[in-house]
């Protein structure tokens, strides 16, 4: 194993093992209902519902924890606290929001129920908003998600209530983010000749890279992203000769990530299109490397960025396997994969909101 591939290993395992909580740096609490029992089967499937729907609700992945009402420390009153009270920190832990409610049956419809959720800046008991949705029966769970987005909207409200008074930058969902990276890694060009011997020989370029990139994100989590990536591979010590490429590598990629208010990391999987530009070196160098490309290539990748002013600076993983060229003068079936790592910069456009 080469010095490169156990870089990619090291990157590899770091980004896939960095522990869950740094995706997210909030916390929310869940304190369960007031009257619930009038209407418990509803009710518990409502906070099921919301328990599950909240870490993919927002662009934010938040995660939740429901609060334990047994064993009750002397500052809670028997059976938690009031909705419209805000919990005590002794109940929710580390938390930084908590989420209260109350369930009743619904005086303006035979056989509803309404539950109003209020949520909780626990940091000075602050309360961010107020609503209610009405169930008449499972069927209504479906638009549950919406509704919870535009509960946990208030928290980004209030960041940039708080952000405008401080002057600092807030995040905010958007539809369409745009970035620039470069950085290098190397590529491995693989001949198997096709004769009865079946001997094979692999060269390794070295390779530095350029990209600049379009994500549009369809729900909070996924999007599809594509890039004009410039590419530049060199190798002045082949047994062949020296042989140098420039080309564009083209890619469409399925985008899945995971936000907290800084940390966001994401996979990236799909397929590419490598365009040579530019083969230039010895005479035998060209001959021999005389790249014809089938399309398309395969590339996956992964990806961790850090929020900071306005956009995020990131790091950049990838794999990328083109699919087999033939060299018909030296009867010869070829094989190209690149590694490269890059840190760039992406900016947000178009909010959600």
């Amino acid at each position: 194993m080469n010095k490169f591939s156990r870089l990619w290993i090291i990157f590899l395992f770091l980004i896939l093992f960095i522990p869950s909580s740094l995706f997210s740096q909030e916390l929310i609490a869940l304190h369960p209902f007031r009257g619930a029992a009038e209407n418990e089967e509803i009710t518990g499937l409502f906070f099921d519902a919301m328990e599950n729907a909240i870490p993919f609700a927002t662009e934010i992945y938040y995660r939740t924890f429901r609060i334990n009402l047994n064993n009750l420390p002397p500052d809670v009153p028997p059976g938690g606290f009031p909705p419209w009270i805000c919990p005590s920190p002794s109940i929710t832990r580390d938390a930084a929001y908590s989420i209260t409610g109350e369930a009743s049956p619904d005086q303006d419809f035979e056989g509803a129920t309404r539950i109003r959720l209020y949520l909780w800046r626990l940091e000075g008991a602050r309360l961010l908003g107020s609503d209610e949705m009405t169930l008449f029966d499972e069927e209504d769970l479906e638009t549950l998600s919406a509704f919870i987005s535009w509960v946990l909207s208030w928290i980004t409200d209030d960041s940039i209530l708080n952000a405008q008074i401080s002057g600092g930058w807030v995040y905010e969902p958007n539809w369409l983010y745009l970035g620039i990276r470069g950085g290098g890694g190397y590529s491995r060009w693989t001949y198997d000749y096709r004769t009865t011997s079946a001997t094979s020989e692999v060269t390794t370029f070295i390779s530095f890279n350029i990209a600049f990139h379009a994500t549009v994100y369809f729900v909070n989590f996924f999007g599809l992203q594509t890039e004009l990536q410039i590419n530049y591979d060199f190798n002045s010590n082949s047994g062949h000769g020296q042989f140098n490429v420039v080309g564009f590598t083209i890619p469409l990629l399925a985008k899945f990530v995971l936000r907290g208010e800084r940390l966001s990391a994401g996979l990236l999987l799909g397929v590419s299109f490598y365009l040579p530009l530019s083969q230039r070196g010895s005479s035998e160098g060209r001959e021999y490397y005389d790249y014809r490309p089938d399309f398309p290539g395969f590339v996956f990748g992964i990806t961790a960025g850090w929020r900071v002013g306005p956009g995020s600076i990131f790091i950049d993983g990838r794999m990328e396997y083109d699919l087999h060229w033939t060299n018909r003068n030296l009867n010869t079936i070829n094989y190209r994969s690149s590694t490269r790592f890059s840190i760039g910069y992406e900016i947000g456009f178009l909010p959600k909101r």
